[in-house]
């Protein structure tokens, strides 16, 4: 069986993938930056949006095995890139002016998108231009607008010219494929059908203000297509008695992987 292995540098982990698909994670590292001080929100800039030091639980967990499941269905591996390092020290989703306020910080900053812009760069090469960035986040649920996944492409402008935003919701898009997914659970004779809640419901509604699609999506979305995905606690935080919250979670490393392949190939054949 093959596995994806990673390498591992300035507390940044990256795997060379074989396919036209990035995969990041920068918020559920847990590692201290060697000699750097934690961010303080007073030393922030202003303007750079909610300050927030809580890791997203179990998205370096389900991003590793969205890829991993990725190599079993293809044979092929998604190039990935996750931050190791503790987001209470380093926000690598935030222009470097708000990621950090420990110069010494910055190293292990530029380590983790220098290394997404090489391998954006390798995918344009290799692919005729052709590829994605799926930038994966936790959220908890927004009772205003209730999901499990949230979709975010800074409105459209994440997604390179020539690219129609809509394709992403039709029959064949990651949203219409996640959207399609009928799953059984519970005890039979009378399995409960899980389906995935998702945000935007379709192509005309507005993508949520609070995950729209943060500093990752909008700087590598004017080279590759680039998606941000919000996993909610509901799918993704699970008790350790919560069987069923695990199962789910199970479901979503499948479909995710799933819904990746067959919307990239699409796109971005390989």
């Amino acid at each position: 069986m093959q596995t994806v292995t990673y390498e591992k540098d300035r507390l940044v982990k990256r795997h060379r993938g074989t396919m036209p698909v990035i995969l990041t994670c920068p918020h559920d590292g847990t590692e201290k930056p060697l000699d750097v001080d934690e961010r303080e929100e007073d030393a922030t800039p202003d303007g750079c949006g909610p300050f927030n030091k809580k890791s997203d639980l179990e998205t370096a967990f389900i991003t590793q095995s969205v890829a991993q499941k990725i190599l079993d269905l293809t044979g092929l591996s998604p190039y990935v890139v996750m931050a190791s390092f503790g987001r209470e020290f380093i926000d690598a989703n935030r222009p470097e002016n708000c990621a950090f306020t420990d110069p010494d910080a910055k190293p292990f900053y530029d380590e983790y998108h220098n290394q997404i812009a090489g391998f954006v760069n390798q995918i344009r090469e290799q692919s005729a231009n052709r590829g994605f960035l799926f930038d994966i986040h936790g959220k908890v649920e927004d009772q205003k607008d209730p999901a499990d996944i949230y979709l975010g492409t800074d409105n459209g402008k994440s997604l390179l010219p020539g690219f129609d935003r809509d394709s992403i919701f039709m029959q064949h898009g990651l949203q219409g494929l996640l959207k399609s997914v009928r799953r059984e659970t519970g005890p039979a004779p009378a399995p409960v059908i899980f389906q995935y809640r998702l945000s935007p419901a379709d192509a005309d509604a507005k993508e949520n203000r609070s995950v729209d699609g943060g500093f990752t999506v909008q700087r590598y979305g004017v080279f590759i297509n680039s998606i941000q995905i919000e996993i909610a606690n509901t799918i993704r935080i699970c008790g350790d008695d919560d069987d069923d919250c695990k199962q789910k979670r199970l479901f979503l490393i499948e479909d995710l992987a799933f819904a990746i392949i067959n919307f990239v190939r699409r796109h971005a054949p390989f």
